[in-house]
C-alpha cells in the first residue's frame, strides 16, 4: 500500500484540474482551450490508477521489499515537494493579505499585461522552449543508461533491482515529481497568483502568450508518456524523442526558414512542416535500431513503424485544432508504434 500515497496526489490532481476547468468552462470553451484540459485531468487520473504497477510491469521477479522501498521513497519525494508548496504558499497568502500594495502587485491581469509588453515571441525564446522539452528527453535516455551501467556492474543485483525496474523508477519520480511541481504553480498562478513566491514568476515569462490562460505545455507533454512505460523501451524512448525532438525541428526551421504558411491563420509552415516528419521517420529508425536488443525485430517492422508514425505526426501537425500536439503526438504515434509491434 505504499503507492496509495502518490496515487491519491495524481488522481487528486485530476479533480482539482476538472473542477476548475468546469468551474470556468465559458471562458475556456471560448479560447478553444476546453478539450485540452479535460484531456489533461484524465491524463492525471490515467496516470493516478496505473501508478501501482509502472515499477514492476517489465521486472515480474522484483521483490515486494523493494518495490515497497522504492513507492516510499516516490510517495515521500511527492509528500516533501507538496509540502514545501503549500508552505511557500501560505507564506506569500499572509504577506499578500496584509500588505494592499503587495496583493496590488501581485494581480495577474497586471503582470499579463506585462508579459505581453515584455515577453518575446522569437527564435531564441522558442529555442529556450525547446530544450526544456529536450532536457526531460536527457534525463529519461541518462537514466536508463545508468541503470545499464550499474546492471553489468552487478550494483543492481545486490539491491534487487535490474534495469526497467531502477531506471523508471528515477523516470518517473522526478517526471510525475517535476508535473506535481508545475501543476501547483499554475493552478496558484490561475486561480490564486498572489500566493506564488516572486522567484516562481520568472518561470512563466518564457511561455508562450496562449498558454497564459491555461497551463503550460510541459505538464500534458510529460503525462502523455505515461501508457508507454509498459511498453518496450525502445518504443518509450521513440515516443519522447519524437515528442521532443521531431517537434522542436520542425518549430526551429519552420521560424529559421519559414516562407510558406502550412495553412490559413497557422504560424507554422510547410518547411517545418516537411522537417518534421523527416526527423519522425529517422528517430524511429535510429531509436529502434540502437535499442534492438531490448526489442529485436526486423529491419521491415522498423520501417513500418517509423512510416506510421511519420504519417501520424504530420497528420496531426496538419490537422490538429483545439487539441495540444503535445498531447497528441506522443498518444497518437506511440500507440501507432506499438500497435504495428504487437500485430
Amino acid at each position: 500500500m505504499y503507492f496509495l500515497a502518490s496515487s491519491i496526489i495524481l488522481i487528486g490532481y485530476s479533480i482539482l484540474t476538472l473542477t476548475y476547468t468546469i468551474k470556468n468552462r465559458k471562458i475556456k470553451i471560448e479560447n478553444n482551450i476546453f478539450t485540452n484540459e479535460i484531456l489533461i485531468a484524465i491524463l492525471f487520473l490515467i496516470a493516478g490508477v496505473l501508478f501501482p504497477f509502472m515499477y514492476q510491469f517489465h521486472s515480474p521477479k522484483l521483490s515486494q521489499n523493494s518495490l515497497n522501498c522504492m513507492w516510499l521513497f516516490t510517495s515521500t519525494f511527492f509528500i516533501v515537494e507538496m509540502g514545501i508548496w503549500v508552505i511557500m504558499f501560505l507564506y506569500n497568502g499572509i504577506i499578500a493579505k496584509r500588505d494592499p500594495e503587495i496583493m496590488a502587485e501581485r494581480d495577474y491581469n497586471k503582470y499579463c499585461e506585462e508579459f505581453n509588453k515584455n515577453g518575446v515571441n522569437n527564435l531564441r525564446s522558442e529555442v529556450g522552449r525547446k530544450f526544456l522539452h529536450l532536457f526531460a528527453c536527457f534525463v529519461i535516455f541518462f537514466f536508463w543508461t545508468l541503470g545499464l551501467i550499474l546492471e553489468d556492474l552487478g550494483i543492481l543485483t545486490q539491491w534487487d533491482l535490474d534495469n526497467y525496474s531502477f531506471s523508471y523508477w528515477l523516470i518517473i519520480t522526478l517526471g510525475f515529481g517535476f508535473v506535481i511541481m508545475f501543476q501547483m504553480g499554475d493552478l496558484a498562478r490561475l486561480n490564486k497568483f498572489y500566493l506564488l513566491p516572486k522567484w516562481s514568476k520568472r518561470w512563466y515569462m518564457s511561455m508562450r502568450q496562449e498558454e497564459q490562460y491555461t497551463f503550460i505545455a510541459s505538464i500534458p507533454l510529460v503525462l502523455s508518456f505515461t501508457p508507454f512505460l509498459f511498453a518496450p523501451f525502445p518504443i518509450f524512448g521513440a515516443v519522447v524523442l519524437i515528442t521532443t525532438g521531431a517537434d522542436a525541428v520542425a518549430c526551429i526551421i519552420g521560424i529559421k526558414y519559414g516562407r510558406h504558411s502550412l495553412r490559413k491563420n497557422s504560424n507554422k509552415t510547410i518547411e517545418g512542416f516537411f522537417a518534421g516528419g523527416v526527423s519522425t521517420f529517422l528517430i524511429v529508425i535510429i531509436i529502434l535500431a540502437l535499442y534492438h536488443p531490448w526489442m529485436p525485430i526486423s529491419i521491415s517492422k522498423i520501417f513500418l513503424m517509423a512510416s506510421i508514425a511519420t504519417v501520424l505526426f504530420l497528420l496531426i501537425d496538419r490537422f490538429a485544432r483545439n487539441i495540444s500536439d503535445n498531447i497528441l503526438n506522443p498518444i497518437l504515434t506511440g500507440f501507432g508504434i506499438w500497435i504495428i509491434f504487437l500485430l
